[in-house]
């Protein structure tokens, strides 16, 4: 699953610097993988430019291997081999080794297809959602009950997310013309190995955007062993703070050099690249040390519409009638994108974190178709939430206030 992780760290990456160009100085939290997933499932069904425009824009690993030629493949490789589907073996594979946490620390990731009930799907697409992503497909009535469908869809994702995610479809988010719903719901619930305990959570301040600027937050503190890794060239420091039983790790990145005009968040996000990434959050040589750790108490609620997100970073054809592709989905000409929508959520407290997010794309047809080291995370920093034996990235953001 190295291939798959190396392009959702790249798309998550392209994604963050796209929304933050429109979201400056503001907090960020997103799932690149609920993204990923469900732009797979999209492109599975894509032919043409406009399947070429989505492994562009989301890496997917072996560009070159057709989307046709994916289900002959697929019915020669051997059971359990990824190489021949790509990235959509290798999610059947992520998602399949995802879920397996225990009362403490839970991960779940769902799909599933929510289609009219009088539209003809290719046989052939239906299988493969079904086989690789495990999206089975629900037929509603968008033609004669689309709210109904809407309310139906809500409570799929809501029940999926823990009642963290509702209406990620808002109203008027389906018609009549509505043909095709593709949904991806994750959740997780993780407690701290090393819990902070309440008593030592304290008011104290943090830097907004200038030292002259900051305003006082819950501090939650915790002395333990903890593993921390600073990069002097980028002047960066590196904290994991693992979850119970280890598979799953949120690491914050605390730019170091402050000064009046900046908390140095400006220049560690221009500086941030995937193989940086890949090396800061790498803790194999890491040794474990005794660290005193201040992390703010946060919550986070984010939706946001990605085609303006989506467009600029080179996936256009999909959402144009005129251009967009779908007949590996289905015989009628005609459909096209129409909506794409993320919702997410965080809490970060004593206890540990809770996160979920939901992403949703519309495909419509056209009407008429030892001493303690101090890591005081102060002041705006990025953060990840990691499962360790895939690399793959769950959950990428940015606090600027708690």
């Amino acid at each position: 699953m190295g291939s798959l992780s190396a392009a959702n760290a790249k798309f998550c990456l392209d994604f963050f610097k796209e929304l933050s160009k429109v979201k400056i100085n503001e907090n960020i939290f997103f799932s690149p993988l609920s993204i990923s997933a469900a732009l797979s499932m999209v492109q599975l069904g894509a032919r043409g430019n406009t399947a070429e425009e989505i492994e562009r824009v989301s890496f997917f690993p072996f560009p070159g291997t057709a989307i046709r030629g994916l289900y002959l493949e697929m019915e020669k490789r051997p059971s359990g081999s990824s190489e021949a589907g790509g990235a959509h073996s290798q999610f059947q594979e992520l998602l399949s080794a995802l879920g397996k946490g225990g009362a403490t620390c839970s991960l779940s990731i769902a799909n599933r297809l929510f289609g009219e009930a009088t539209f003809q799907f290719l046989q052939q697409y239906l299988d493969s959602a079904r086989d690789l992503y495990h999206a089975e497909l629900e037929a509603v009535d968008f033609i004669n009950a689309a709210e109904e469908s809407r309310g139906k869809m809500n409570s799929w994702v809501e029940k999926q997310t823990g009642g963290k995610i509702k209406d990620l479809f808002p109203p008027g988010s389906v018609d009549s013309t509505t043909v095709l719903a593709l949904v991806n719901a994750i959740h997780f619930k993780g407690q701290w190995a090393i819990k902070f305990e309440d008593r030592n959570t304290r008011e104290m301040p943090f830097q907004l955007n200038k030292v002259q600027e900051h305003r006082n937050v819950p501090m939650m503190c915790q002395t333990g062993e903890y593993k921390l890794a600073r990069r002097q060239e980028e002047q960066v420091t590196v904290l994991e703070l693992p979850y119970t039983g280890e598979e799953l790790s949120m690491f914050i990145l605390l730019p170091e050099n402050i000064c009046d005009e900046s908390t140095g968040l400006e220049q560690l996000e221009s500086a941030v690249t995937y193989e940086k990434l890949a090396e800061w959050t790498n803790m194999e040589n890491v040794y474990l040390q005794t660290i005193t750790v201040y992390l703010p108490r946060f919550r986070m609620e984010e939706s946001c519409e990605l085609i303006p997100v989506l467009q600029p970073l080179g996936m256009r054809d999909a959402f144009v009638l005129e251009q967009a592709d779908f007949s590996g989905l289905s015989t009628k000409p005609g459909l096209f994108l129409s909506k794409v929508i993320h919702k997410s959520f965080v809490e970060v407290n004593e206890e540990g974190t809770e996160a979920a997010a939901g992403t949703v794309m519309t495909i419509i047809i056209a009407s008429c178709v030892s001493i303690p080291y101090e890591f005081r995370a102060d002041h705006p920093f990025l953060f990840l939430i990691k499962h360790n034996p895939s690399k793959n990235i769950l959950f990428f953001g940015r606090c600027c206030s708690p």
